[in-house]
């Protein structure tokens, strides 16, 4: 299947919207449809906002305004010119890292190490189960490795308990992908693929 994959840039900011207005996620109940505004740059919550907004709209909203401002970072797989998939990686959000924490067990902040974390995806129901996930998680290493990361991490569950918990993507697509486990706690695991082997 030929996809194409770009990375999300402020002028696709309304086709994203678009995107998670048409497609159905988190147990399609419309009115939690996230627009993925958790998974942000720290920046984004220097005014003390919280990581969840009331209402759909505020969210919609929201993602807009973050994207512009290269808050909201992550790419996009598209077929035939049509959003198909999203996976949010972002490096500059400690605080998410932070908030992770509670439940993976994620090493602490090294300022010698530069990680991109891979949050979550989105997948369009009819395409899924194509390895649409699979070349948005291998675009993103490999933009990484160019940007001079030194690894991209993941936060899968050994055995999601059920599909709220799939957005994380699966533990056997990150070691398809060269992905190993570097820390286990609860059936929660830490993935990192290494792409500078010289640290």
């Amino acid at each position: 299947m030929n996809i194409e994959i770009r990375k999300l840039t402020p002028d696709l900011a309304e086709e994203y919207a678009h995107f998670f207005d048409e497609t159905p996620h988190d147990v399609n109940i419309d009115e939690r449809k996230c627009y993925c505004v958790t998974w942000r740059s720290d920046a984004a919550y220097a005014d003390n906002s919280d990581h969840w907004f009331p209402s759909r709209e505020e969210r919609r909203k929201r993602a807009i305004q973050f994207i512009k401002s290269g808050s909201l970072q992550g790419y996009l797989a598209y077929h035939n010119n049509k959003i198909v998939g999203w996976c949010n990686a972002n490096a500059d959000c400690q605080g998410c890292v932070d908030y992770l924490r509670e439940y993976w067990p994620i090493e602490e902040y090294r300022t010698d190490i530069k990680v991109k974390s891979i949050f979550c995806f989105v997948i369009a129901p009819d395409m899924q189960r194509k390895g649409i996930a699979t070349q948005l998680v291998e675009h993103i290493c490999k933009d990484a490795a160019n940007d001079g990361f030194d690894f991209v991490e993941a936060y899968p569950s050994i055995k999601p308990t059920d599909a709220t918990h799939h957005y994380v993507g699966f533990l056997e697509m990150y070691e398809k992908c060269g992905f190993t486990i570097q820390a286990e706690k609860g059936g929660k695991v830490v993935m990192r693929k290494e792409l500078n082997s010289n640290k």
